[in-house]
C-alpha cells in the first residue's frame, strides 16, 4: 500500500580486514612476555622455553610436556585449601606447611592419564577447558612415542602425528590447533610450522596458568572507592 510506512534497515556493519602486518606482531609479543613469564617462574634460564620452534622435533616435544606437567601440578596444589577441617584442632585450622608439601609430593606422583590420575583431577577441580585437555592428551601421547622409543628420535613430529592420526582423527588440532588439516601433504608440515603452532598452544597455556597462579594484586581500599564512584 501507499501509505504503509517505509522500513529501513539497519545498515550492515563493515568488518575491519585482518591485517596480519598489525596484528600478527601482536599475538607474537603476547607469546613472547607469556614464555618469558613462565621461565622466570619455572626457575629456568631466558630461552630454555623460547628455545622449543628451533630445537629438534623429538626435543621440542619431550621439552612442551616437561613444562606442562609441572604447571598442572601446581594448578592442582594450589587449589588446597587455605583452611580445612580438622578433627584435632579448631573447626577451621590453618593447613600447615608440612601438609602442603605432602600434597604437593602426592600430585607429582600422579600419572598423567587414568580415573585417578592427574588429568581427571584437574577437570574435576575445573582447572582445564576441554581444549587445553585435549592439548595436554595429545602432547603427552607424541612425546611417549619419541619417549618409548630411540628409533623415532629421528622421525618428525609430521610422521608421528601422521601415524596417531589412525587412532585419534584430530590429533593434529589437539596438538596443533589447526582445523581440517590433510596429512601427510599439508604444506604446514615443511618449515617445522607443526612445531611452531604446537609452541603457540604451548604459550596459551602457559598464560592461563600463570594468570590463575600468580593472580594480578587487588586494589586498595581508596582505588575500589573510585571506581565505585566512577561507576
Amino acid at each position: 500500500m501507499a501509505n504503509d510506512p517505509i522500513e529501513v534497515s539497519e545498515p550492515t556493519p563493515i568488518k575491519k580486514p585482518f591485517d596480519v602486518n598489525v596484528r600478527w606482531p601482536k599475538y607474537i609479543a603476547r607469546i613472547n612476555e607469556s614464555v618469558a613469564t613462565a621461565e622466570q617462574h619455572l626457575y629456568v634460564p631466558a630461552g630454555t622455553i623460547s628455545s622449543i620452534p628451533r630445537e629438534p622435533d623429538f626435543v621440542a616435544v619431550a621439552k612442551t610436556y616437561a613444562i606442562i606437567e609441572p604447571l598442572l601440578n601446581q594448578l592442582i596444589v594450589a587449589r588446597l585449601p587455605h583452611n580445612a577441617p580438622s578433627f584435632a584442632g579448631p573447626p577451621q585450622a590453618p593447613v600447615e606447611q608440612t601438609t602442603i608439601e605432602g600434597f604437593r609430593t602426592f600430585v607429582a606422583a600422579l600419572n598423567m592419564f587414568g580415573n585417578a590420575g592427574k588429568l581427571q583431577l584437574a577437570d574435576g577441580l575445573g582447572l582445564l577447558t576441554k581444549d587445553q585437555a585435549d592439548f595436554i592428551r595429545g602432547v603427552a601421547m607424541i612425546r611417549n612415542r619419541y619417549a618409548h622409543n630411540v628409533e623415532n628420535m629421528h622421525r618428525s613430529l609430521n610422521d608421528i602425528l601422521s601415524e596417531e592420526r589412525q587412532k585419534n582423527a584430530r590429533i593434529v588440532q589437539h596438538v596443533t590447533g589447526l582445523l581440517q588439516v590433510t596429512l601427510p601433504d599439508h604444506p604446514f608440515r615443511e618449515n617445522g610450522l607443526f612445531k611452531m603452532f604446537m609452541y603457540h598452544r604451548l604459550a596459551d597455556y602457559l598464560a592461563d596458568a600463570l594468570d590463575t597462579l600468580r593472580p594480578p594484586p587487588l586494589p586498595w581500599p581508596h582505588e575500589l572507592l573510585s571506581m565505585q564512584e566512577g561507576s
